[in-house]
């Protein structure tokens, strides 16, 4: 189990009285993981001794976010969200800032977010531990107004997200992601950015620009050595300059966790940025383009309650 750091401020509330009363879940109806899982998630959380009392196949975001709006007027204690890095960030759009925990089963191809959290990748075990974890409160991220739970990013990885296709990544998984790069990679060129924060500004032209919040990017790559769900920082790299071979020892670099000392990748941390460019790009929130620069990006402290497994730290 992957560890996590939360702060000492955080939540050790058990999860004992979250479920004393019945509990609703959502899953991604739309993902075909969601679908074949739905009727045996249910079956697990009951055997577990968590009381299912409404079941949600969700098929569009709208009648979720419905739902989810619903729970918190109601004054849920949680609800049980099953999928995967999207489905979750489409959900803490409405939980987060809010008294409702989120405990999460991990349905989706990356899972990136539950890996910060130190949740199992397997869908029995995340339930044992969601039946007796406790709640926690972590930090979110705030781009142009909306959350975000691992990351926002410009550049590359964009015109990835925009090749990949949900069939790819449905049937083929994290492979999908590296067929989409390969056919992106030789044709794509470097954007022009202006970062600007407290600590640092730079002006430069770069092939990928990052901005963490959680523990790991992509999957399993962590984001950083220091990198964590609760230290109210926000991590900022920029990989390589101009030339692609600049981003290849950047993102070697990255990936052996030494993009501080790196000459190809300029690191810092932060609490708030802004970025823009000439031209309006796209950015990539969670695996969504749902935002465009010039973009206003803050950390929030403690800004969600999640149900974390009892023996992380």
């Amino acid at each position: 189990m992957t560890e996590m750091l939360l702060p000492a401020s955080s939540s050790n509330e058990g999860v004992a009285e979250v479920w004393r009363h019945p509990v609703t879940l959502v899953v991604n109806g739309q993902s075909r993981r969601g679908r074949d899982a739905f009727q045996e998630l249910q079956r697990q959380l009951i055997a577990a001794g968590i009381r299912v009392g409404r079941a949600d196949l969700g098929r569009d975001s709208k009648g979720t976010k419905t739902l989810l709006e619903e729970e918190v007027r109601r004054g849920a204690k949680a609800v049980i969200v099953g999928g995967g890095d999207g489905t979750l960030h489409a959900c803490a759009q409405v939980l987060a800032g809010s008294p409702v925990a989120m405990g999460i089963v991990p349905l989706g191809t990356g899972n990136t977010f539950v890996r910060s959290l130190g949740i199992p990748l397997n869908m029995a075990e995340a339930v044992r531990e969601l039946a007796k974890g406790r709640v926690a409160s972590v930090d979110v991220g705030l781009c142009n107004g909306e959350i975000f739970l691992n990351s926002v990013s410009l550049g590359l990885s964009v015109a990835v997200a925009g090749t990949l296709r949900p069939e790819a990544k449905k049937w083929l998984g994290p492979l999908a992601y590296v067929g989409a790069l390969t056919k992106v990679l030789l044709r794509y060129r470097p954007v022009q950015l202006r970062i600007a924060a407290a600590e640092r500004t730079y002006t430069v032209r770069t092939h990928q620009l990052v901005i963490a919040n959680g523990r790991f990017l992509a999957g399993p790559v962590p984001a950083s050595p220091e990198a964590s769900l609760s230290n109210a920082r926000l991590d900022v790299f920029i990989l390589g300059g101009r030339e692609k071979t600049g981003l290849l020892r950047g993102t070697w670099a990255w990936l052996r966790q030494q993009q501080r000392h790196s000459p190809e990748t300029r690191f810092f941390e932060t609490t708030r940025l802004t970025v823009s460019a000439r031209h309006s790009l796209r950015a990539n929130l969670d695996g969504e383009l749902s935002q465009s620069t010039p973009l206003d990006i803050a950390v929030l402290p403690g800004g969600l309650k999640v149900i974390v497994p009892a023996g992380s730290s």
